[in-house]
């Protein structure tokens, strides 16, 4: 049921800095403004540190409506991610979300993709869950580790913050705000006319299918990664596993802990199920996904799509092929 609440309309701030993505700011705006066309609900703003335009990561400049300065304090603030580095190392936007996320009246902040980074540079995402983008998975976690990553969701609710995972995960968080704000009908009607999914089953990890490799790095992990790639079809107990990274069983479960966030047995899944996503993307029938990915047979590999996506591999071709 849509929130009564907000029938006054629901202003919205989008803070923006040089560099940001610009599907991150453009996707979840239009999506808003395309909602507030079937009910007016949503009241649009950009604004900038210094109230000038800014340039986006493909070169495209946007005009702004004002400064940071300007923000309204009952608005909900829109956070998009893209080159963060250098807002993360200037801080502007500390004392703002700080301030931000001390509203008690249900006003909320959102951060696309990259920018739960700077969320969580304010301090405002401590002990409080949060997605970003695969690519700075490595980043996320050793930079901020006091914040509860779930990097394998298209994006997260903790309290009055959301965060999503990269890009157009953007615009299935604001459906989901959508539907909150003024109900399935008009969250519907809005996909529909953006041409997009109402709600994307899944995690994040069914559309990167590096995000294992790109959140172990370097490290040993990625060498038995390649392994195991090579030769899915092996039982690869713990054991063997450890042989095969140079280390011993302990120090491989505290690592793949450390570095994804998964046990032994669901790193082995994980990688087999890149395997399997890639065969079925490139018309291989289920059959053949699950003996080229390890699997062995149509249930085992039906299994772990369900356990991981929510969806099943028929539905998998249905929607990425």
């Amino acid at each position: 049921m849509p929130n009564t609440q907000l029938e006054q309309h629901r202003h919205i701030d989008a803070l923006v800095y040089h560099g940001i993505n610009l599907l991150d700011l453009a996707g979840p705006m239009q999506a808003f403004w395309t909602a507030d066309s079937y009910r007016p609900n949503y009241k649009l703003r950009i604004l900038s540190a210094d109230g000038q335009p800014i340039e986006t990561q493909p070169g495209i400049k946007i005009a702004v409506d004002g400064t940071f300065a300007d923000w309204n304090p009952d608005a909900d603030l829109l956070i998009p991610g893209g080159r963060i580095d250098k807002e993360l190392g200037s801080g502007t936007l500390r004392p703002l979300l700080k301030e931000a996320a001390a509203r008690t009246n249900g006003e909320r902040i959102i951060s696309i993709c990259s920018g739960a980074l700077i969320l969580a540079d304010s301090g405002i995402l401590e002990g409080k869950q949060a997605s970003t983008h695969w690519s700075r998975a490595s980043t996320a976690q050793s930079e901020f580790p006091d914040v509860d990553w779930q990097l394998n969701q298209l994006f997260v609710n903790s309290g009055n913050i959301y965060t999503s995972a990269g890009v157009t995960a953007g615009i299935d968080l604001t459906l989901h705000l959508i539907e909150k704000d003024l109900g399935s009908a008009i969250s519907l009607k809005t996909a529909q006319e953006l041409v997009v999914y109402l709600r994307r089953n899944g995690g994040q990890a069914q559309f990167s299918s590096a995000l294992s490799l790109q959140a172990a790095g370097q490290s040993n992990i990625a060498k038995l990664s390649e392994i195991i790639l090579s030769e899915p079809e092996a039982d690869w107990t713990i054991e063997k596993m450890a042989q095969s990274a140079g280390v011993s069983t302990r120090t491989l479960h505290r690592r793949l802990k450390e570095d994804i966030g998964a046990t032994p047995a669901q790193f082995v899944e994980r990688l087999r199920l890149d395997l399997a996503r890639t065969a079925l993307l490139k018309r291989s029938s289920i059959k053949q996904a699950a003996h080229l990915s390890g699997f062995g047979h149509i249930q085992n590999l039906r299994r772990a799509f369900q356990r991981n996506f929510g969806i099943t591999p028929s539905e998998y071709v249905e929607r990425f092929s």
